[in-house]
């Protein structure tokens, strides 16, 4: 069971799933551990294959522990390369973290000749997915005899995980990336081939060159419907404005802070042509009246005008003929109300939720309504993770009618 913490960082997405850890003798294979504590506390049932050479770096106790479960380090009378891919191909994924360029290239050429590369050879052609996450010197990674085996690998099916260059490495890409894609691995049918545009973050109106009206939002909810979009399969998702998290590898982001820089990235990016809007972000209902051009004094008082201004998703709207998403922060609980507020944008769904009760910003729970035009699904105390999911979802079920 996950604490309120973890309800947070992870969504279960894997609840009922296997994936099969298969580890090779990088010197990264030090962060595998943790890896597999986060892949259960996503949901995984996780066992572990290590090559001999994984085996006298770390310890299989290590691992043991870890998974819960017994770890491989031979092939023995009990076949272990097929007994744990047996049953449903599409409930168990292979992931082979870390994998080194002799495993990489192994396997591209049909060689099994330890743990890893053998659970490689049956899991491939019994149907099951596989991610490898790659980490070596960059050297060799970008060795063209490697990356005509990723190349080769890629086109039959397999997943590779970029990895993080830096200080002249090929470094093991962030856990939440690896589970990311093993996610992807399960899901990627829900929303594959679609494009998927977030507009998320707070916004920053200038009062003068140092000073501006701003608002709580951190990107912190568009930074998961980043995510979870990867995770069922979106073939792209831009991201415009600005988070405090660390945007995955995947997602193209656009940098903007103020109103008018986030409307006109975002009008700019939809014209790329989309299918999905979300605009989660905390977009500023006002404009600053004559903003100053010099710091002004603080050593006596000033007024400062408000100005409405018109809201972005409107115009989006007039951009985009697919499937639009604007979030409602409100104490407004008459959905007539709420769906006149944009009959102008004309949303296919808006997603509601309250602060009369809890803090909607950041890691938080709270409650929400999917308000469709016939129906409206009411979501109760659920995290971000959860919650941007069931959204997704329920725009898929949408697109498919």
């Amino acid at each position: 069971m996950l604490d309120n913490a973890d309800r947070n960082r992870f969504s279960g997405m894997l609840k009922g799933k296997r994936v099969v850890v298969a580890v090779t003798a990088s010197i990264s294979l030090y962060r595998v551990p943790d890896l597999i504590r986060d892949l259960r506390r996503e949901g995984a049932q996780v066992f572990v294959g290590m090559s001999e050479e994984a085996a006298s770096l770390i310890s299989p106790k290590i691992m043991r522990w870890a998974s819960g479960n017994e770890v491989t380090t031979e092939l023995t009378g009990e076949i272990e390369h097929i007994t744990l891919f047996e049953g449903q191909p599409g409930d168990t994924v292979l992931s082979i973290t870390p994998c080194t360029h002799n495993t990489l290239g192994k396997i591209a050429n049909g060689i099994s000749d330890d743990v890893p590369s053998s659970f490689y050879s049956f899991a491939a052609g019994n149907g099951n997915k596989v991610v490898l996450s790659p980490a070596m010197h960059e050297g060799m990674y970008r060795n063209p005899s490697n990356r005509r085996n990723a190349d080769f690998l890629t086109s039959i099916g397999v997943d590779i995980v970029p990895p993080e260059i830096s200080e002249e490495k090929a470094k093991l890409s962030a856990n939440a990336e690896i589970i990311d894609h093993i996610c992807r691995a399960f899901y990627s049918h829900t929303l594959s081939g679609k494009k998927v545009i977030v507009i998320g973050g707070h916004t920053e109106e200038p009062i003068d060159p140092v000073r501006s009206l701003s608002n709580h939002g951190t990107g912190f909810t568009a930074y998961w419907f980043a995510r979870s979009a990867f995770r069922l399969g979106a073939s792209r998702i831009t991201y415009v404005g600005n988070c405090t998290e660390d945007l995955p590898s995947y997602t193209n982001y656009i940098e903007a802070e103020t109103s008018s820089e986030i409307e006109a990235e975002a009008l700019k990016e939809v014209e790329r042509g989309y299918d999905i809007v979300l605009s989660p972000a905390a977009i500023s209902d006002f404009r600053i009246s004559g903003e100053f051009k010099e710091k002004i004094s603080s050593s006596s008082s000033h007024q400062i005008k408000l100005e409405p201004r018109g809201k972005i998703i409107d115009r989006v709207r007039e951009k985009h003929k697919g499937l639009l998403i604007p979030f409602n922060l409100t104490e407004e609980k008459d959905l007539e109300l709420i769906r006149e507020k944009f009959k102008k944008s004309g949303p296919e769904m808006i997603v509601s939720n309250s602060f009369a009760k809890r803090d909607p910003f950041g890691e938080t729970f709270n409650d929400y309504e999917i308000i469709k035009e016939d129906s409206v699904e009411k979501l109760n105390n659920v995290s971000k993770p959860e919650m941007t999911l069931q959204v997704l979802r329920t725009a898929a079920e949408i697109i498919g009618e």
